[in-house]
């Protein structure tokens, strides 16, 4: 009666350690993620939590953590979501993955102002470990030497911003964007072209020159730009690309955002203005929301746009 039991304990044990075998997606992934701000090493964290998974990622700070949630797994497609907080908002990214052997490949997909934008993601399996530290000892900071100054603790939890200096030179340059939104008088939309920056001999004023295409044929545009390097204010001058002009006034105080007010103009009878929030990404990239009233009434959405600097990495 024993062999039996023996037998049964085996083959059950056997079918246990199958099963743990064929769960390809627990364990630890390293990688990179590719964006139109450059490539990044990432790192991925899938554990088995009962009937589903658990998950962690890298956050867009350094040291951060994001949470992977709504994770499924459908023979070779795993599907997860993560929330990030940027400077901006806060964004949810959905990925889609192929798995095969370990190796996860995908896409993250986001809504950023309007703007469908695409990460592609490629991982590697690299353990099974679920408990260990998403960080590896040269992504965290390194532990001062003796003589050295510690940092104080308080600093790490600081949310990194990108400062950029308030300066003509940010936007010096071409600029590459695509605007998503509704048509209006003062320019058709969809939109894409490029916009090129110049700066002038008197060090405070920049012309730039615009061409591109909608769905109607081909357009140009212009904009001049002059900047108080005092007061911080950026007043613009600009024709759009349906020959509409506008002029407004910037508050760039803050670093990481400039908020324009224009003044109100009548095209074709009809009374509108304008209002709109640049947001800097980065050295390469910002983006710009509009919004628009007509004959008085409230502000609503018009359209947003990615502007990506022409040849940075």
């Amino acid at each position: 009666m024993k062999r039996p039991i023996i037998l049964i304990a085996l083959l059950t044990f056997l079918t246990v350690t199958a099963f743990a075998q064929t769960d390809q997606l627990t364990g630890r992934w390293e990688g990179e993620t590719n964006s139109m701000q450059g490539k990044r090493p990432t790192t991925v964290i899938f554990k088995k939590e009962g009937a589903g998974y658990t998950g962690r990622t890298a956050g867009l700070r350094p040291n951060t953590e994001a949470k992977l949630y709504a994770i499924k797994v459908e023979g070779a497609k795993v599907t997860a979501k993560a929330d990030f907080e940027t400077p901006q908002a806060t964004v949810t990214i959905d990925y889609t993955f192929t798995l095969a052997g370990d190796a996860l490949t995908g896409e993250g997909a986001l809504d950023f102002g309007g703007n469908a934008i695409k990460i592609e993601v490629s991982l590697k399996r690299v353990s099974t470990d679920t408990e260990g530290a998403l960080f590896s000892a040269a992504q965290q900071q390194q532990t001062p030497q003796p003589g050295q100054q510690q940092a104080r603790p308080q600093q790490r939890q600081i949310v990194e911003q990108p400062q950029q200096k308030q300066s003509l030179d940010y936007f010096v340059g071409a600029w590459t964007y695509k605007y998503v939104g509704r048509e209006s008088a003062l320019a058709p939309a969809p939109r894409e072209g490029t916009m090129t920056f110049t700066k002038n001999a008197d060090g405070k004023s920049a012309t730039g020159v615009g061409t591109g295409k909608h769905d109607a044929g081909v357009y140009k545009e212009s904009m001049n730009l002059v900047f108080d390097e005092a007061t911080k204010l950026l007043t613009v001058t600009e024709t759009t690309s349906a020959g509409v002009k506008l002029n407004s006034k910037g508050d760039w105080r803050s670093p990481i955002s400039i908020r324009f007010s224009y003044d109100a103009i009548t095209v074709k009878g009809q009374k509108l203005q304008l209002r709109r929030t640049l947001s800097i990404v980065a050295a390469h990239s910002f983006t710009i929301t509009d919004e628009l009233a007509e004959d008085g009434g409230p502000f609503v959405r018009l359209g947003n746009a990615v502007y990506s600097k022409v040849g940075a990495n």
